[in-house]
């Protein structure tokens, strides 16, 4: 719907830039738009979308205290003592744990930098070239 709205905007703009009375298209074009905006119908549409959306506003905020406190919530379960920092100092009773993360590959080619090591397998280059299956450029 947008890629439509988009496409009519630049043939108007085409058909005004485009024309050789364009002063005289634009302001038509001007007139009959002012003339739809300012009548009453659309006004009373317009001022309606906005208070609805007034309406909806302490709603919608509320519906967003309720997500970020869920998921401080979560963090809390996930990473116990994460709500017990102040100013980003930990308490001093307990030290900070770091929670464990285990890889999700079997071997990290990032880890291997020595000279020699062949990542081709992992994706990386080797020191013929990179790892793809066209050959190399002479």
């Amino acid at each position: 719907m947008k890629g439509k709205i988009l496409f009519a905007a630049g043939v108007a703009v085409g058909y005004v830039w485009g024309s050789k009375s364009w002063p005289e298209v634009y302001r038509r074009i001007r007139g009959g738009s002012e003339k739809v905006w300012k009548n009453p119908d659309v006004q009373e549409n317009v001022h309606h979308a906005a208070e609805t959306v007034q309406e909806s506003v302490p709603d919608i905020l509320d519906n967003l205290y309720a997500a970020g406190k869920k998921l401080m919530e979560k963090a809390e379960t996930m990473f116990p003592g994460i709500l017990d920092s102040k100013n980003g100092q930990h308490s001093t009773d307990e030290p900070a744990t770091v929670p464990t993360v285990k890889g999700d590959v079997v071997s990290d080619p990032a880890l291997d930098d020595t000279t020699g090591s062949d990542w081709t397998g992992e994706g990386g280059a080797a020191p013929e070239g990179p790892a793809t299956n066209t050959p190399p450029k002479a």
